[in-house]
Order: C-alpha cells, then sequence, then structure tokens
C-alpha cells in the first residue's frame, strides 16, 4: 500500500516537473522572440512588399461588388499601402525604426487584407424581389469604430437590380485629400465613401453620423478628384436627435455633406480649383476690381482722380502651444500621440500676419496652419453659429483626458464665444493652447 502510493507520488511529480519545464522553455522562447531584435529590417521589408505585391496581383482580377470579390477601392488602399511600404524601403534616408514600422505595419495590413473580401452584399435576387413586391428594408452597416450608417433600399426606387456592396468607410482611399480641400475651401463637412463599383441600380436612401446642435439642411456633394470637380447630389435632412445626415445616391464614391451651400443653381458642379482661388483672395484681401474705374470721375478738371480704397488690413499675431503636454506625457490617453508634443510644448512660435479688417481668430488660425502644413481640424456648429476647433497637430480634445481639449486666448484673456465669432483688431496677440483640466491649468477659472 505504501510502494504504491510512493510511485503515484513520484509520478505526479514527474508529470508537474514536466509541465513546468515545458511553461519555462516556452516562456523563454517567446521572450526572445520578443526581444530579439532584427539586425536590419530592409530584407524583411522587401520579402513583406513582395508577398503583399502578389496577393494584391491575384486579387486584380476579383475586383467587383459580387460577395466574395474585393472593392476597388479596398484594393486602391492596399495598393497606397504598398507604395508607401516602398518608398521607404527605397529611400536613402529611412532609418532603422522606419524600416522596422513599415515592415510590421504592412505585415499587419496584409493580414487585414486576406480578409477584406466584400462580405455586406445584396444580392441582386434579392433587389429584383424587392422591385418586384415594391418593399422597402434597411441596411445598417459600420464606418468606422462604433459608428454606424443605415440603407434603406425600397423597391419602387430599383430601375435595374443590381448586386449592391454596402461597404462604406468614413476614411476611404481618398480621406485626406478630400478632406484638404475642404480645409483650403474653409468648409468643414461629412465625409462618406461608398465602395459600390458603379451605379446602385436606383436610387437609395442613406443616412449618416454627423455632428450638429441644430436641425438644419445640409446639402451632399459627390467629390470627382479626377474631373476636380463637387457635384451637386441632393438635399441632406440633418436629424437633431439621431445626430444623422439623410440623402440620396444612386452610385458608388466619394460624398460629403455640408451645412453650406456652395453651388449656384443653375450650376450643379463646382470647379475645386476655381472655388479654392476664389478662397484664397478672399482670405489674402486686395484691391477691389473696380479700384481703377471711375479714374476720371470728380468735380472738375484740376482734382485727385476719385478711386476705390484697397482694403483695410490688420497686424495680429498667433501662438500655438501644447505645454501641458510637454510636461507630462503621461497625460496622453495614447503614447504614440507623443511624437506630435514638441519638447518644448511649441507647436507654432509667435508669428506675425496681416490679414483684413474683421478676421476672426479662426480665419488667422486656419490660414496660418494651412501655410505652415500645421494639421487642424474643426466641426461647425450651427446652434452658437461658430467653428469648434477639435484638433491641431492631430492633438485633438480628450487625447489628454475626459477634460482636455484646445482653448484659445487674445491679449491674455479667454473669450466665452467661439474662436470664428471673435472679431480681430489691430496688433491682437493670439494664443491657442491645450488644456488637460477644462481650462484650469493654462490660466482660465472661468469654469470653476
Amino acid at each position: 500500500m505504501d510502494k504504491d502510493f510512493e510511485k503515484k507520488v513520484k509520478r505526479k511529480r514527474l508529470r508537474v516537473i514536466a509541465v513546468i519545464l515545458i511553461v519555462v522553455a516556452l516562456a523563454v522562447y517567446l521572450i526572445l522572440d520578443m526581444n530579439v531584435e532584427k539586425a536590419d529590417y530592409s530584407d524583411s521589408l522587401k520579402d513583406q512588399i513582395k508577398t503583399a505585391q502578389e496577393l494584391l496581383s491575384d486579387q486584380r482580377n476579383n475586383a467587383g461588388n459580387e460577395k466574395g470579390q474585393y472593392a476597388q477601392y479596398t484594393l486602391l488602399a492596399f495598393e497606397r499601402q504598398i507604395k508607401s511600404a516602398k518608398q521607404i524601403s527605397k529611400s536613402e534616408d529611412s532609418e532603422y525604426n522606419d524600416k522596422k514600422e513599415a515592415y510590421e505595419a504592412l505585415k499587419d495590413q496584409t493580414k487585414e487584407f486576406k480578409n477584406a473580401e466584400n462580405g455586406d452584399v445584396v444580392e441582386q435576387s434579392v433587389v429584383k424581389k424587392l422591385a418586384a413586391s415594391k418593399e422597402a428594408k434597411e441596411y445598417t452597416i459600420e464606418i468606422k469604430d462604433k459608428k454606424e450608417m443605415t440603407y434603406t433600399l425600397d423597391g419602387v426606387n430599383v430601375i435595374k437590380p443590381v448586386t449592391i456592396n454596402l461597404t462604406a468607410k468614413e476614411e476611404g482611399p481618398y480621406y485626406e485629400q478630400i478632406n484638404h480641400i475642404l480645409s483650403k475651401l474653409s468648409l468643414q463637412g461629412q465625409i462618406i465613401s461608398f465602395y459600390q463599383q458603379g451605379t446602385f441600380g436606383g436610387t437609395l436612401k442613406v443616412s449618416i453620423p454627423i455632428y450638429s446642435e441644430k436641425k438644419t439642411t445640409g446639402w451632399a456633394y459627390k467629390v470627382d478628384l479626377k474631373k476636380g470637380k463637387l457635384e451637386y447630389v441632393s438635399r441632406a435632412k440633418i436629424d437633431l436627435k439621431a445626430q444623422q445626415a439623410a440623402f440620396s445616391v444612386e452610385e458608388g464614391g466619394d460624398y460629403v455633406v455640408l451645412t453650406k451651400k456652395i453651388h449656384k443653381d443653375a450650376e450643379k458642379t463646382v470647379d475645386i480649383k476655381k472655388a479654392e482661388k476664389a478662397v484664397e483672395d478672399k482670405n489674402d484681401g486686395g484691391t477691389s476690381k473696380d479700384s481703377n474705374q471711375n479714374s476720371n470721375t470728380g468735380n472738375g478738371g484740376g482734382s485727385s482722380p476719385a478711386t476705390t480704397p484697397e482694403e483695410e488690413k490688420i497686424s495680429v499675431s498667433i501662438e500655438i502651444r501644447c505645454d501641458t503636454l510637454a510636461n507630462d506625457l503621461s497625460k496622453l490617453e495614447d503614447p504614440a500621440l507623443e511624437a506630435y508634443v514638441p519638447s518644448d510644448g511649441t507647436i507654432l512660435p509667435t508669428t506675425k500676419v496681416t490679414v483684413k479688417k474683421d478676421s476672426t481668430a479662426y480665419d488667422v488660425l486656419n490660414r496660418v496652419c494651412r501655410n505652415k502644413n500645421i494639421q487642424v481640424e474643426s466641426s461647425y456648429t450651427p446652434t452658437y453659429g461658430s467653428y469648434y476647433v477639435e484638433g491641431i497637430n492631430y492633438l485633438y480634445e480628450f487625447d489628454g483626458g475626459k477634460l482636455s481639449g484646445w482653448m484659445y486666448k487674445v491679449n491674455g484673456s479667454f473669450p466665452n464665444y467661439g474662436s470664428s465669432e471673435y472679431t480681430l483688431k489691430d496688433g491682437d496677440k493670439i494664443v491657442w493652447v491645450y488644456t488637460c483640466d477644462l481650462g484650469k491649468d493654462v490660466g482660465d477659472n472661468s469654469m470653476s
């Protein structure tokens, strides 16, 4: 009895020791695998680019709207990711960390692409049935983390039944270009990219998320980057309670919903280049077109010619700082944002600018950031009739905690209204500061 017991104890001990050895060996392997860095990521990056390129080439012939196929926009987005990796691989200025990050990013992107086939699809047969029965059906999909949109497919509006790819993204492959255009036009809008290739076979009603504090009318435009046009599509009904903008579409592509009408009724399209030029001329000021007309009118010979005076200008200064973050990087919700926090907290040193009279604090911020290539994003709040600055230099509200965001002061005082409502005077000093405590840490105690 005692011998049997001893044998059992020994066997149990041996099993425990074996398990411990296996766990230790596995842990050592994982630690070594994580900590041993490659001497050079050049070859690994090249191999990953080759793998990604082959995968992309294989799927080019599998492009379309059907389930299991790849949307053209999905292919385009992956192609751009590969090109970005190629640039880093070929650049002589690329350092070890650049190549490492590019390799790891492309590796993850390649994995994602393998599972990026069309999934949210309404088959042609289903569309035919809806058309025949004149029934309507709603489909809800995610366009970004925790953001959803709704399609309403009404059989009454179907002209020619086709398979419909419901995939849509808030940030499609052309998002940065479109956002840049809106910035240059001094516009704010909600961008949405529908991955459907070609027509929807009729008219679809869509409802997308949009931020608004007042029930108002919006205008939906299709963005055609190849033609350089913004084409008016339909009015967009903005639901204040649901924070949704509803409008109609007939084909896939890139769209933007604006709370400002930018087209003339007689002309449904807006030339982007011409519109940008008009905004630049307006922002830069200048002599009136009529300044030299009627130069000989007046009260008779000998008097000076009557001319229209040039637009009055003022001189102001602007500075952008994020000292609250620079002094304590641990306040950042995402450590990756440290790259956008200058060590001395200075995003833009004090810069003097000459602007037209009646310019606002927002006008100056928008203009200077555009000229200095500093990223800035804002949203229009109809209730207050003002723009709210969400982010500067990729640092946004809540990035430094629940009470964080951008504030501005003029001549040392914090106005209690939006920057686009603050009209500047000659000599004004504007300072944009990032707060992590609702203004208390930057000298504003009005919210206390």
